[in-house]
């Protein structure tokens, strides 16, 4: 499959400024836009549409390709759920929104930046969008930094149409007051995205911010929460970046979590490439098959992407210090004879 209706019914707005055709294509858009309605309609999305219409491969589009390659979860890929919206192809209509509206955060985790994290530089705020924005909406998707750390989501929350489908992605740092709960009760479905990239001493050295004591009580919460709405209409959706420091626990992280695979939601990072799983050396790359049965056959395709590259490890190597003792038996294989 190569086509997709994202550049047709969506679009994204980073907490920089940034905009994009969907959070999966690789390249930010390079135009100077007032607001989401003016990048939606840009000359820069309408050369992906063409190239979508003309049957393209797009590069841009990897990450896709990469997920499609494998199954486990409930909605394959990014491009799966775009396409269908396949009627909206002949007149472009703004149907679903990826939006951050700042990049505060209280988290400094190892694979984000500024981008999305204010404590690796400056606070960024976007505009909110005029109400008049979401008449078409069927969607939409709000992260940050942390969405429950910024107040101003509130305030998007108020003004958003109610009969639409809504995801909040959460470091679990934060259980919101009963206001933000019974807002969230208002929407037709939630989608609550636990962010979760190990547990105890690897949850907090990977993402540093995390006190797992409080991120455990909050997960709770959330899981009482969501149990009783039932899934009709929510779901508890645990998401896993998957790369070189945190690989070899997704199984264990997915065995405590005590929800079944079919639940989760994972990716791999592919940047920054120091990170990225697919230039590990080999022994290294079958250690974190040995250690995920229940992930393997994705896990395998993803490090067939791209071979060992030494330059890359030693980086890795580098900047791989201070680690907890959870982590003890992986590291020590870093330093392996090859």
């Amino acid at each position: 499959m190569t086509f997709c209706a994202a550049p047709f019914v969506h679009m994204v707005h980073n907490p920089n400024g940034q905009f994009r055709t969907c959070c999966m294509y690789e390249k930010p858009f390079k135009g100077d836009y007032k607001n989401i309605q003016e990048a939606f309609e840009s000359e820069e999305n309408k050369i992906i549409r063409q190239r979508m219409l003309s049957g393209e491969k797009l590069p841009e589009c990897a990450k896709c390709d990469i997920d499609e390659k494998h199954g486990g979860k409930r909605v394959t890929s990014y491009r799966q759920f775009f396409n269908q919206f396949k009627d909206y192809v002949n007149n472009p209509v703004f149907k679903t929104l990826e939006i951050s509206v700042s990049n505060k955060c209280n988290f400094k985790c190892i694979d984000c930046d500024e981008r999305f994290s204010n404590r690796y530089g400056p606070t960024i705020e976007n505009e909110l969008p005029e109400a008049n924005f979401f008449n078409e909406l069927v969607e939409l998707k709000i992260l940050g930094g942390e969405p429950f750390l910024d107040k101003r989501n509130y305030d998007l929350l108020k003004q958003v149409p109610k009969n639409i489908k809504l995801m909040l992605v959460t470091n679990c740092s934060i259980f919101p007051k009963q206001e933000m709960l019974d807002l969230l009760l208002e929407f037709k479905f939630l989608n609550i995205n636990l962010s979760i990239d190990g547990i105890r001493d690897v949850a907090e050295y990977v993402r540093s911010g995390t006190k797992w004591s409080r991120f455990e009580r909050n997960w709770n919460k959330w899981i009482e929460w969501g149990n009783k709405l039932g899934t009709n209409k929510c779901h508890m959706t645990p998401h896993f970046v998957i790369h070189s420091l945190n690989a070899p626990f997704f199984e264990e992280t997915f065995k405590w979590s005590d929800i079944d695979l079919s639940w989760w939601s994972w990716d791999f990072l592919t940047g920054p490439e120091w990170l990225n799983i697919s230039f590990l050396p080999d022994h290294l790359k079958k250690y974190i098959l040995d250690e995920n049965e229940i992930l393997k056959e994705p896990i395998e395709a993803f490090l067939k992407t791209n071979k060992h590259d030494k330059n890359l490890f030693y980086q890795l190597v580098d900047n791989a210090i201070d680690t907890p003792p959870a982590m003890e038996d992986y590291i020590e294989r870093f330093y392996a004879r090859q």
